[in-house]
């Protein structure tokens, strides 16, 4: 029977913060009986889904401490005493955001690396799929992620240096009559830019096109420029 990676089910690698908002939600006002690391951590979630919430709404330079912990109802003391200062809040989102992403990525690779095309099809989906757990989250921490600190984007440069690597590696490893280019370096920077790029402008737009349709634009892109022709027409065919 052929694979359907539109029929399968992803919830396996898409788990963003479900424990801490959980206990967020779950966490009594007044006495309790909560031990003060439990307590800690449910402060750290409520923060951080309200600074997703605020930049989302106005962006990361609009967005002040007071915008955050207003909305998470937790005190100025207690923000610092977890992070630094905003950009150190934004810092430890994107960090988790995109370690998240590229584990994502290489749990599924990994479950379906017999089959070389597989593979990378269902790797390149669950990726995207992530990014449609929680929409607030995409916008906020990977989307607006270039307009946000320079910190922030050198940690980009190097997640785009990760998936730089893993592309060149994953095409280095076909067999020599599917993939017969020697391809630069630069080649596979550009593929990258140019997915990263794609996806910031379909969460920004709010996710017009279907999932399906963005997997099917992805692949199809990235096989033609790695000269694996065959394997693109599949995908552009789909989208007819």
């Amino acid at each position: 029977m052929e694979f359907n990676l539109y029929e399968q089910d992803w919830s396996k690698y898409l788990q963003l913060e479900q424990s801490q908002t959980e206990i967020r939600r779950t966490l009594p006002r007044g006495s309790h009986h909560l031990a003060p690391e439990q307590v800690l951590l449910a402060q750290k979630a409520r923060l951080i889904e309200a600074a997703a919430q605020c930049i989302h709404q106005k962006g990361y330079a609009a967005t002040s401490v007071q915008d955050i912990i207003h909305l998470a109802g937790v005190s100025r003391t207690t923000f610092y005493k977890l992070f630094q200062d905003k950009e150190a809040c934004y810092f430890h989102c994107f960090k988790k955001l995109s370690t998240s992403h590229l584990s994502v990525l290489l749990q599924a690779y990994q479950a379906h690396q017999a089959n070389a095309k597989r593979a990378f099809e269902v790797a390149t989906l669950a990726f995207i799929q992530q990014l449609t757990v929680n929409p607030v989250y995409a916008n906020a921490f990977f989307a607006l992620a270039p307009y946000s600190t320079a910190a922030v984007v050198d940690e980009l440069n190097v997640v785009k240096a990760h998936y730089v690597s893993l592309l060149a590696y994953w095409f280095s490893q076909l067999a020599q009559n599917i993939a017969a280019l020697h391809l630069t370096q630069d080649v596979f920077k550009i593929v990258i830019e140019g997915v990263f790029s794609y996806l910031r402008h379909w969460i920004i737009q709010g996710q017009v096109q279907t999932t399906e349709n963005v997997h099917h634009h992805i692949c199809y892109v990235i096989f033609s420029t790695l000269g694996l022709h065959d394997w693109a027409s599949q995908h552009v065919l789909r989208l007819q």
